[in-house]
């Protein structure tokens, strides 16, 4: 069975400014790039719990030889998958904590 996912806006615009910067330094890496964020964001949909949960409450995957992050809210009882995040493994951490505190806000 898969869930349903849902790329969230911040989300969507982390992968256009990663998009973005691999076109300006190294254009034949943005096609890569996108289908390697695809496969995992596919994978969240196929085994959900395959990640360990971070602290945060997000599940974290790695993206294949980029050096990059998705993080992602799952929601059992509507199992469905919101992608909160695509973040660099160098950018402060603090972005993803922000990301996570705010979708447990009531």
């Amino acid at each position: 069975m898969t869930w349903n996912l849902v790329v969230l806006p911040l989300a969507a615009q982390d992968i256009r400014q990663a998009a973005s910067y691999y076109q300006d330094v190294a254009p034949q890496q943005v096609g890569p790039f996108l289908d390697h964020v695809q496969a995992v964001i596919d994978g969240f949909g196929y085994q959900p719990h395959a990640s360990t949960p971070h602290p945060n409450g997000l599940r974290r995957r790695s993206v294949n030889v980029f050096p990059y992050s998705i993080w992602a809210d799952l929601d059992e009882a509507a199992e469905t998958i919101a992608i909160v995040g695509v973040i660099h493994h160098k950018r402060n951490p603090r972005i993803i904590d922000e990301r996570a505190a705010e979708r447990r806000r009531p």
